[in-house]
């Protein structure tokens, strides 16, 4: 072994680190794969807290049906559902304003046909309306409503929701 300012060569010329770096190697060697496993727990942790899932419980005559939903925050209302290619059979975006609005929605870049309800604070659903994709005329509500909820296309008419129908929010 050949020594130069301080950097250990072998005969085979692989470098070894200097006898007071070896305790730190060894150290990060046997605790690293716990820090790994720690930041990547810690990770999916702030991740399915920025989520923000909820529940929907829709009524129509005596059935219920459930709609699994994202909550975004308030600054994140503008993107909603624009750049998915799918959206869970089940699932879907609740806009909650805090407050009677009239806010409009549109379809900028957005792929997949959708539909809406607007609803009161009550919960009682005031219009439900089909949006197609890419389209940017603005679908107007019917007046002044706290809730927007998107879904897949059909999923209300499906399931028998329209004016009138109640909704649970579980926020």
């Amino acid at each position: 072994m050949t020594v130069r300012a301080g950097v250990h060569e072998n005969t085979w010329g692989h470098v070894e680190a200097p006898a007071w770096v070896r305790p730190a190697v060894t150290y990060l060697r046997r605790v690293g794969p716990y820090f790994l496993l720690f930041a990547l727990v810690a990770a999916t942790v702030i991740f399915a807290v920025s989520c923000n899932g909820s529940t929907v419980a829709f009524t129509s005559g005596s059935r219920t049906y459930t709609l699994s939903v994202e909550v975004p925050e308030r600054d994140a209302f503008a993107k909603g559902l624009s750049g998915r290619e799918s959206l869970p059979a089940d699932g879907g975006m609740l806009f909650d304003f805090g407050r009677d609005v009239t806010t409009s929605f549109w379809m900028k870049d957005t792929t997949i046909p959708l539909s809406i309800a607007f609803l009161a604070s009550d919960g009682k659903v005031l219009a439900v309306k089909d949006m197609q994709p890419l389209d940017l005329t603005p679908v107007e509500p019917p007046g002044e409503y706290r809730y927007a909820i998107e879904t897949n296309q059909g999923w209300f008419a499906k399931h028998g929701i329209k004016p009138g129908s109640r909704a649970s929010i579980d926020l």
